[in-house]
C-alpha cells in the first residue's frame, strides 16, 4: 500500500502537464480509497492536494509561457495536438462545463489546466470550477477503491452482473458492433456509407 507521499506525489504528477502524459492517477486515488475504507483519511487528502497542485501549476506554466509552451509540447508529444485542438473548441464553447467536468472527459483531462492558462482564462474562474472538478474526478475513483476493498462477494449484483456479461458476451459484443456502425453511419452520412457498400461489393464482383 502507498503511503500519503507517494499518493500525493503520484496525484501530483498524474495532473501536472508534461509528467500526465505518462503517469497514470488512477492507481494512486483507488489505493486512496482502499486506505479510506480502512478509517485512514490521509490517503484522500493526499490525493486531492497533490491534484489541486498540479491542476495550479500547470494553469500557471500554460499562462506564463503561452503558445511557445504549447508548440514546444505537440512537437514534443504529436499525440497531444487532437486533444489540445479539441480542448481549446470545447473552452471556447462550453468553458465552465469543460472546467468543471474536465477529469471526466478522457485525454483532454490531461491538458484543460495548461490550455486554461494559455488562454487566459481568470484565475478566480479556473480555480473554482477546476476545484469542483477535481472533488468529482478524485472522487470516483476514491469510492471505487473504497468499494473494491470490500471484495466483490459484498455486493451480489456485481457478481450478478459478471456472470451475465460471461454468458452473454457474444449478444453484447453484436449489440456494440451495430451501435458503432449507426454513430459511423450518423458521422459520415448514410450516402457516403451507402456509396462504400456500392464500391465494395462491385469490386469484389
Amino acid at each position: 500500500m502507498y503511503d500519503s507521499m507517494a499518493l500525493f506525489t503520484g496525484a501530483l504528477l498524474d495532473a501536472l502537464i508534461g509528467p500526465n502524459l505518462f503517469v497514470p492517477g488512477e492507481p494512486f486515488l483507488i489505493a486512496a480509497g482502499f486506505q479510506l475504507h480502512q478509517g485512514v483519511w490521509a490517503g484522500v487528502i493526499a490525493v486531492l492536494l497533490g491534484g489541486l497542485i498540479g491542476d495550479q501549476l500547470s494553469y500557471w506554466i500554460g499562462r506564463r509561457f503561452g503558445r511557445k509552451a504549447q508548440t514546444r509540447l505537440m512537437n514534443w508529444q504529436p499525440k497531444t495536438r487532437h486533444p489540445i485542438a479539441r480542448c481549446r473548441l470545447l473552452l471556447q464553447r462550453k468553458g465552465n462545463s469543460v472546467l468543471l467536468f474536465a477529469r471526466l472527459l478522457g485525454p483532454v483531462a490531461w491538458i484543460v489546466p495548461f490550455i486554461a492558462g494559455v488562454n487566459n482564462i481568470e484565475w478566480r474562474r479556473f480555480s473554482l470550477f477546476a476545484s469542483i472538478g477535481l472533488l468529482l474526478g478524485v472522487g470516483q475513483f476514491v469510492l471505487w477503491g473504497y468499494l473494491l476493498s470490500y471484495g466483490i462477494d459484498a455486493f451480489p449484483w456485481m457478481s450478478d452482473m459478471t456472470l451475465f456479461v460471461t454468458e452473454h458476451k457474444q449478444s453484447i459484443v453484436t449489440l456494440l458492433l451495430i451501435v458503432i456502425f449507426f454513430v459511423m453511419a450518423k458521422k459520415f452520412q448514410w450516402k457516403d456509407i451507402r456509396h462504400w457498400i456500392i464500391t465494395e461489393f462491385t469490386h469484389r464482383k
